[in-house]
């Protein structure tokens, strides 16, 4: 049966009613056999601020506190084949979603897609083109492959989080690999491109040895920024502008000491003329039991406004520590305290601003 033929069938099974016989084979047990795999998870969390108000600044998908979230049930279905054409599917629903969908420009809703694309793999060369995740930075957008609750500072900051566009990756050995892609701005990861100007990224990532991975990624682009608020720097900065963007970013990752990972990722972000985003973060992971794992994270960042545009620069100390606890391997629960302070007062403390803030956050997350 041809590939073609194959996600046809699949797909007009996935469409029948959930009728079982005795002796019938289960849809998933249908879906394996042919190739495609399904997963997927749900987690929920609450956060508490350390600062008064309900809002966490520079924040990813935590940004609201003091209240019970769902934030993400993601189920993705793909099949990708070693060699021929193969789809993969990723669709979200949870207050995660506004956050990913304002990433794309198009409103918000609890409903999102955060990647769609078709793929193509054969002789070492694997080509995808639809919606794909970012190859910036160490941490993700999927709560069941985030180290911590809240994402770096960098990841909101400096690191775009998914492309449109298209993306062909050659293995030229175990060793190394490398990546090219033509995708839609990176800066704002828009669905729609604002110009005919396309971002250009490109990826090198080295295995030297099995404990050791290095990563080097660039975005090179032409954005425009219309109207959008640059950085909340001595106040808002707005307007319409036209710039070249550079987004370069390095990961390296070390798991040679039993049970410990050590990581970290850099990056600067440089929209010419406007703004200059840029930090480092370092990461421990240690698995104390097969159940139990300790995580800290600290982050030195700074966010800066060129002089046109009223100069000024923000300076991050960001602690982060997080226990988790993993019952079975279906389920994480974990437990996190994030400290903030900056130079500047920049942290919402109700009415008012002050140079530091925080929260205490605990998550569940079911994976299937």
């Amino acid at each position: 049966m041809s590939n073609f033929k194959k996600l046809l069938s699949v797909a007009g099974l996935a469409c029948l009613p959930g009728v079982a016989f005795a002796d019938t084979p289960s849809i998933g047990s249908i879906l394996e056999a042919s190739g495609v795999k399904v997963s997927g998870y749900t987690s929920a969390s609450y956060s508490l601020n350390f600062n008064d108000g309900k809002t966490l600044a520079f924040r990813a998908y935590d940004a609201q506190t003091d209240t019970f979230t769902i934030d993400q049930a993601s189920l993705t279905i793909g099949y990708a084949p070693e060699s021929g054409f193969g789809a993969t599917v990723n669709i979200l629903a949870g207050e995660d979603s506004n956050v990913i969908n304002a990433n794309y420009g198009d409103g918000d809703s609890i409903f999102s897609l955060p990647t769609a694309y078709v793929s193509y793999a054969g002789g070492g060369f694997t080509v995808i083109a639809g919606r794909f995740g970012s190859l910036a930075g160490y941490e993700v957008t999927a709560d069941n492959a985030a180290p911590f609750i809240s994402r770096s500072w960098l990841f909101q900051n400096t690191q775009p989080f998914f492309h449109t566009g298209v993306r062909v990756s050659y293995a030229f050995s175990s060793l190394v690999s490398a990546t090219l892609g033509a995708v839609n701005s990176a800066p704002q990861a828009s669905t729609i491109d604002a110009n005919k100007q396309k971002t250009l990224e490109a990826n090198l990532t080295l295995t030297p040895t099995k404990s050791l991975l290095v990563s080097l990624t660039n975005y090179l682009g032409v954005d425009d920024f219309d109207g959008v608020v640059l950085f909340p720097i001595n106040g808002p900065a707005g307007g319409a502008f036209t710039t070249r963007t550079n987004i370069s970013d390095i990961v390296v990752q070390y798991t040679g000491i039993d049970k410990l990972t050590l990581a970290l990722n850099g990056d600067i972000q440089d929209a010419k003329g406007l703004y200059i985003n840029k930090g480092i973060a370092f990461y421990g992971m240690y698995q104390l039991t097969d159940q139990f794992a300790a995580r800290a994270r600290f982050e030195l960042t700074e966010a800066s406004l060129k002089a046109s545009l009223g100069g000024g620069t923000d300076s991050f100390k960001i602690f982060t520590i997080a226990g988790v606890y993993s019952p079975s391997s279906h389920m994480d629960l974990i437990a996190e305290a994030r400290f903030d302070t900056s130079n500047n007062d920049v942290f919402p403390n109700g009415a008012t601003l002050k140079d530091n803030g925080g929260n205490f956050a605990v998550k569940a997350i079911y994976k299937f």
